[in-house]
């Protein structure tokens, strides 16, 4: 990725800020949309085009602003047949015309052209998406005018495509790992195998969430550190602005404070040293930080630890519903309560995440990406998920129920759970502890 301008930079990272926890190809290019358009680049037409991870000579695409026959729900394509064939077989660095109807590039035999016309595309851009130097898909970004782009907002494609790559690279990867959990299902027999199915895709996604989290950390926050040092050094330069100087500066340093807490968010240590509860209540903590209002949360649990036993994906898992749960509650109820709470019965234990803030329609529930991915993580682990009115009337909380075998399977790491960090040896932690299981913050 090339480095942005300074004043685009908040564009770019509002980008990786959207499609962080997005779960679906096009919900990501949904959540780019906007900001690419207000910012970036105007477009009428904008689709990614992605490589299929099992058979390299085909793709899929996800189409906004206009929609056409390269974006229907569930059509591969030859990759042969494309107008971009050359940038998807990586012999072309990019394709940039300001006439894609006159543009011979686009129109051989077999060419899979109509929407070009149909959908009144005459300028376009078409950059590459690479991951470990192998071309993943393409950005396509098309105008109804002729003549409208040139070699410049070809780099500030180029810088999108870079940066939503590895998005893309991790979710396609997650997509190839379900199918291969479906066919393991219909040969071992459906509903034993499709659980261990979905159990593996779950640790593919959050293998790939790592993996993003490192690349976030390694490289990422080096560049914001590179653009940084650069803009200090404007200071020396003949009559600066001192002001603007002071605020990109000042912006640069929140961009590095939000990327290192998505970096957190990426890989929560706290579950690893000390277990699910303290987790929680860490989360508890960042979710309610720099609010306008005070929120006092609690977090008991009566289960006796019992998912720090059980399989590490099936503790993750958990631990992500929660954490998605609490932050709708902070973002969305306007609540001044939540608490978590868990137990256990003979046959299941069971999670809730309740406050006191308004309860939100149903429709809202459908259409947000948040409550998706909740029901997502729940059947992926063969739990059940409900979203309700708290009893006493006042506010609503998330009801997460996980079968006792699930919760009762122990991992191989459970044995090693007495040598975990005591919670008071480690003199860093960000919170106080003051019971193992009942803990409260105002």
């Amino acid at each position: 990725m090339s480095h942005p301008d300074a004043q685009n930079l908040e564009h770019y990272l509002s980008i990786s800020r959207a499609v962080a926890g997005e779960l679906d190809l096009q919900c990501v290019l949904n959540q780019i949309a906007g900001a690419v358009k207000s910012k970036l680049l105007n477009y009428d037409h904008m689709d990614v085009t992605v490589v299929l991870a099992t058979d390299r000579s085909r793709h899929v695409a996800f189409e906004t602003g206009v929609n056409t026959i390269w974006g229907e729900v569930g059509k591969h394509f030859p990759n042969a047949s494309s107008p971009i064939r050359e940038l998807l077989s990586g012999n072309a660095d990019f394709l940039l015309t300001g006439d894609a109807w006159n543009d011979p590039r686009f129109h051989f035999d077999g060419a899979s052209a109509s929407p070009i016309f149909q959908a009144n595309l005459h300028s376009r851009i078409h950059v590459p998406m690479m991951v470990h130097g192998e071309v993943l898909g393409a950005l396509n970004i098309s105008s109804h005018q002729k003549e409208v782009y040139d070699a410049r907002d070809v780099a500030v494609a180029q810088n999108i495509a870079d940066l939503i790559a590895p998005y893309f690279f991790a979710l396609n990867k997650g997509e190839q790992a379900r199918t291969s959990a479906i066919a393991e299902g219909a040969a071992r027999g459906r509903e034993r195998s499709l659980r261990l199915g979905a159990l593996n895709l779950t640790e593919a996604m959050e293998a790939e969430r790592l993996r993003l989290g490192m690349e976030l950390h390694d490289q990422t926050l080096a560049d914001l550190s590179a653009i940084y040092l650069r803009i200090s050094q404007l200071a020396d330069a003949k009559d600066p602005d001192p002001d603007e100087l002071e605020q990109l500066m000042d912006a640069v340093a929140r961009c590095a404070s939000e990327l290192r807490r998505i970096v957190e968010n990426a890989k929560p240590g706290i579950l690893e040293l000390f277990g699910l509860t303290q987790a929680i209540e860490a989360q508890l903590e960042r979710a309610v930080q720099g609010q306008d209002r005070e929120i006092k949360t609690t977090i008991r649990d009566a289960t006796g630890d019992l998912l720090d036993q059980s399989e590490d994906r099936i503790r993750l898992t958990v631990f992500r519903i929660v954490q998605e749960a609490v932050n709708n509650a902070v973002k969305h109820s306007g609540c001044r309560q939540i608490s978590v709470e868990l137990t256990r019965t003979a046959q299941s234990v069971k999670i809730v995440v309740a406050n006191d803030g308004l309860m939100p329609p149903e429709g809202w529930r459908r259409s947000n990406g948040g409550v998706g991915n909740i029901r997502v993580r729940a059947d992926l682990i063969g739990a059940d998920i409900a979203f309700e009115r708290n009893h006493d009337g006042d506010g609503s909380q998330t009801v997460l129920t996980v079968p006792i075998d699930l919760a009762e399977a122990q991992s191989e790491a459970s044995s090693d759970l007495p040598h975990r960090l005591a919670r008071d040896d480690i003199a860093q932690v960000p919170f106080e502890h003051r019971n193992l299981h009942v803990l409260e913050s105002k």
